[in-house]
C-alpha cells in the first residue's frame, strides 16, 4: 500500500515539475531538484536553469503531511519552492520536498540474452 502511495505522490510530483517557474494564489514556485544548500541558499535545477532561493527563520520546510527541516533538502531532492509573487530578494516563504531523482538505469539487459 505504502509503495503505490509513494509512486502515485512521485508520479504526481514529476507531472507538477514538467514546468519550472509559475505563478498561483500569489506566489512564484520554482520546481526541480535540490543541486546544492549553502547556508541559508537553496539552489535548485529547474528545466530553465538554476533558481537561488533564500531561506529564513520563517521558511516552512514540509515532506509530505510533516513537517521537516532544512537538512531534509539533500542533493538530488525534488523540491517545490513557494516565493511570494515580486519578492525580490527571492525569500522562500515554503519548500514542499518530494521524492529524490530517479537514477539513471545503466543495466544492460541485452547482456542477458
Amino acid at each position: 500500500m505504502q509503495r503505490h502511495l509513494r509512486t502515485i505522490i512521485t508520479s504526481l510530483i514529476a507531472l507538477c515539475l514538467s514546468s519550472a517557474l509559475w505563478a498561483h494564489g500569489g506566489f512564484d514556485h520554482v520546481q526541480g531538484t535540490v543541486s546544492k544548500l549553502d547556508a541559508n541558499v537553496l539552489t535548485v535545477k529547474t528545466t530553465k536553469g538554476d533558481v537561488n532561493v533564500k531561506l529564513d527563520p520563517k521558511t516552512e520546510i514540509m515532506m509530505g503531511a510533516h513537517k521537516a527541516a532544512a537538512a531534509d533538502l539533500k542533493v538530488g531532492v525534488r523540491v517545490v519552492v513557494d516565493i511570494p509573487e515580486g519578492s525580490k530578494d527571492n525569500i522562500a516563504h515554503s519548500v514542499k520536498i518530494g521524492a529524490a531523482a530517479p537514477a539513471a538505469d545503466h543495466h544492460d539487459h541485452d547482456a542477458h540474452k
